[in-house]
């Protein structure tokens, strides 16, 4: 080789600089075409943006002394004209036009397909939320389409493992950026779908411009995203970025990272509902068993209450009192007739002959005829005289009547007592 010929990698950036900005026919140039991926770097005040026309693609950068003087700030999509200057950005070797103005004519071919797809996809109904699957809690098995060597899928992998180690990963391997990506992505929803493993899957890109994620505004994508079994993430760029696989997928996720935490939930979230749904089991357990518990003590209560031991100790109360209220009423009736006999006995004795002969009486009999009258015997009868402690026998010699015998007859009461 030369060595006359070597240059460094800065001399030629240099030297090609150099020689662009040389030519007059690419100073102040007016450039057509439709604006993309449009930055604004606020801490700096610096506009940075691409200009498109099919395949084509001129990146720009607008200075905040220029950007500040914009009368009308332009959109993403939007087609506009750039009056600027063409030249080289050393450090990363890219051609670029340096911006002095923009004037934007309306929205761009690009933009306009774009929105006129949206509008057909949304008629048709591939956006309505009834159609879309809900995502399972706990899944086990998730599969991720996405590049192999890209970040996105690092960031996936690092982020299951620390919520939810318990998930199971399996990579669809597939093209997420240019023109061969749609197929790409559709082949791996296809195997994932047929291997029938996954409880949920997430498509995942990492950032990048608009053109970078133009693969996932593909309408044969949309298509398949919406027909798919299985409920289906969608994690393509940053918060800010939007393309048609959202809209269809089941589920949007602004970010890789995000994606994991829609799609599972954490361990210690796992431990807390498992330790809730524990609390409540034992609070649901523990309100059954007291309500046996006071059911028991009711039915206790009731058997008690109607327990044919009970009517038994019952009745034998009642059998008691009739028995105590019998006894007692025999014992009224026989002192009753104790004190009654002892009346009639008392009323006996005063005419008992026994209790005559004691104070001195005496009964007399003529052979078997008790004696009422002095009448009743004449002299020479043999009598029969009984005192309290024996009987005397005699022969009557002479009778003597009194006065009150003869003038008003005999007296019955005291006739054969002498």
């Amino acid at each position: 080789m030369n060595r006359q010929g070597l240059i460094s990698v800065a001399q030629l950036a240099r030297y090609v600089k150099s020689l662009l900005e040389e030519q007059r026919q690419l100073k102040d140039l007016l450039v057509r075409g439709e604006i993309c991926d449009l930055y604004y770097r606020s801490a700096s005040g610096h506009l940075y943006f691409s200009l498109r026309e099919g395949d084509s693609l001129l990146r720009c950068v607008m200075f905040s002394r220029y950007a500040g003087q914009l009368r009308q700030w332009p959109q993403e999509g939007s087609a506009a004209v750039v009056r600027g200057t063409v030249t080289l950005y050393e450090r990363d070797g890219s051609f670029q036009l340096i911006a002095y103005d923009i004037q934007t004519l309306g929205k761009g071919s690009q933009k306009e397909t774009l929105e006129e797809l949206k509008k057909r996809l949304y008629q048709e109904g591939l956006f309505d939320s009834a159609r879309k699957k809900p995502l399972p809690p706990m899944p086990k098995t998730v599969g991720i389409i996405t590049a192999p060597e890209g970040a996105a899928l690092q960031d996936l992998i690092s982020t299951f493992r620390r919520i939810n180690p318990m998930v199971r990963l399996i990579l669809y391997p597939a093209t997420v950026q240019g023109d061969q990506a749609p197929r790409s992505v559709m082949r791996a929803l296809d195997q994932m779908e047929a291997e029938g493993i996954c409880e949920s899957c997430v498509i995942a890109r990492g950032g990048g411009s608009s053109d970078d994620l133009s693969a996932f505004n593909d309408e044969a994508l949309a298509r398949r995203a919406a027909a798919c079994g299985v409920p289906l993430v969608s994690a393509v760029g940053h918060e800010v970025d939007y393309t048609i696989l959202d809209f269809v997928a089941d589920a949007r996720a602004a970010t890789p990272t995000a994606a994991c935490q829609l799609m599972t939930g954490s361990v210690s979230l796992v431990r807390e509902e498992v330790l809730r749904r524990q609390q409540r089991i034992e609070e649901t357990f523990r309100a059954k068993l007291e309500l046996i518990r006071r059911r028991r003590e009711r039915l206790a209560l009731l058997l008690s209450q109607n327990s044919p031991r009970n009517e038994l100790k019952k009745n034998r109360q009642t059998l008691e009192y009739l028995i105590k209220s019998m006894q007692d009423t025999q014992q009224r009736r026989m002192e009753r007739l104790r004190d009654a006999t002892l009346s009639v006995l008392a009323r006996l004795e005063l005419v008992n002959p026994a209790a005559l002969l004691l104070r001195g009486y005496s009964i007399t009999w003529q052979e078997d005829r008790l004696l009422r009258h002095a009448s009743d015997v004449a002299p020479g009868q043999l009598l029969r005289t009984k005192l309290s402690d024996g009987e005397v026998f005699s022969a009557v010699t002479a009778v003597r009547l009194l006065p009150e015998e003869k003038n008003h007859g005999s007296n019955d009461g005291q006739n054969g007592i002498k």
